[in-house]
This record gives structure tokens, C-alpha cells and sequence, in this order.
């Protein structure tokens, strides 16, 4: 086995020795830079988000064009502002009309979702939160 050793050692030495170390070419250090420029200047994804600004004006404005509707649909008299506005309209339940019949099976399964939510999506969200995204 040592002999084995010896002979790879010698004509390892003997290849080298023959051999020469290569040399990069002289501009090899500015070909790499360029490449590495190139990558680093490549296209960023530049935050959007879903609902535009404008969008969100439309609707903050069409949700107050409503409110003063409501309000201020009946015609009155009197020029005072908060006598426009009658507090016993403003009683609103909808779902007073609505019954809804279920079994307690079905009401233990929606409360048993409702938990198991509340505790997944916090551990989720500390999962998301602490796992590094690249």
C-alpha cells in the first residue's frame, strides 16, 4: 500500500513539475466586475399595491356621500345642522328578521373552527415572521 502511495506521489510531482501555473488574462478582474455590475443593476421589483390610491379615495368619498345621504334626505325647515339630523333613524339591526336553526353538532364544529383559527394563525404568522425569505 505505501508503495502504491510513493509511486502516485512521484508522478504527481513529476506532472507538476513538468506543468506550469496558469495566469488569468490581464483584464480578468475587470470582466468579472462587469459581470458582477450587470447582475447587481438588474431590474427591481418595485413595491404596487393592489388597490391604488385613487381607488380607496373613491370609495372613503362614496362611503360619506352615502352617510350624508341618509342623513340629510329629509327636507327640513329649521337651519340648524344637529336638528337635521334625527337620532331615531339611526336604530339599525339587520338581522332582526333573520333566524337561523342549526344543530348543536354544528354549533360545537363552528366554535371548534373558530379556536383552532385563532391559535394557527398566530403560530403561522411567528412562523412566517422568523423563517428568512430570499
Amino acid at each position: 500500500m505505501e508503495k502504491d502511495d510513493k509511486k502516485i506521489e512521484e508522478l504527481v510531482d513529476k506532472l507538476m513539475s513538468v506543468d506550469r501555473l496558469e495566469q488569468p488574462s490581464i483584464d480578468f478582474t475587470t470582466n468579472v466586475m462587469s459581470k458582477v455590475e450587470a447582475i447587481s443593476n438588474s431590474k427591481v421589483t418595485v413595491y404596487k399595491p393592489l388597490i391604488p390610491k385613487y381607488v380607496w379615495y373613491m370609495v372613503f368619498c362614496s362611503l360619506g356621500a352615502l352617510v350624508a345621504y341618509v342623513y340629510l334626505k329629509d327636507p327640513v325647515v329649521n337651519s340648524e345642522w344637529l336638528k337635521k339630523i334625527e337620532f331615531s333613524k339611526l336604530a339599525f339591526n339587520p338581522f332582526e328578521n333573520l333566524s337561523v336553526n342549526s344543530s348543536k353538532t354544528m354549533m360545537y364544529s363552528l366554535v371548534l373552527l373558530a379556536i383552532m383559527v385563532g391559535v394557527q394563525v398566530p403560530l403561522l404568522k411567528n412562523y412566517f415572521n422568523k423563517k428568512v425569505l430570499f
